[in-house]
């Protein structure tokens, strides 16, 4: 019997966590930020969401940063590793989950940003909110390309 609860609450933890991550697959595409030659592609990979972050160069994509949402200890965590900064080291902004209107990924110990945003605006467009010290920073619409 001790077993059998082992092995229930181990599902039930995997498909609560699998659950948690599919509600971020919105993000699944190609997005440009609205007015700009700057761009997030977003692919489902496994229980993992992958990103890059680039740029269009005279028609060449420049990549910018490899980003990446996934679990990790059963939290979701958002992953950026922004080419010259930081050293090239990856960064990472756990989910804060007592918002739930939007996904907030923050990280109180960067210098900068200390939040990550994404609103769902509709099907095909997103705000995304870029903040540091007394939530300034700036903010951006991206828009699904077909």
């Amino acid at each position: 019997m001790k077993y059998m609860v082992l092995i229930l609450f181990s599902i039930c933890t995997y498909s609560c966590s699998t659950q948690d991550i599919q509600t971020l697959h919105f993000l699944e595409g190609n997005w440009q930020v609205e007015g700009k030659q700057q761009f997030e592609k977003w692919e489902v990979k496994g229980n993992e969401l992958i990103g890059t972050g680039y740029q269009l160069v005279d028609g060449k994509q420049k990549v910018l940063e490899h980003l990446a949402i996934k679990l990790i200890e059963g939290k979701l965590v958002y992953q950026a590793t922004v080419f010259n900064q930081n050293q090239g080291a990856t960064i990472s902004f756990p989910l804060n989950e007592s918002i739930s209107d939007y996904y907030s990924f923050e990280n109180p110990k960067h210098d900068f940003p200390k939040k990550i945003q994404y609103f769902k605006l509709r099907e095909n467009r997103v705000k995304v909110n870029v903040l540091g010290d007394n939530d300034e920073g700036f903010s951006f619409v991206m828009i699904r390309m077909r």
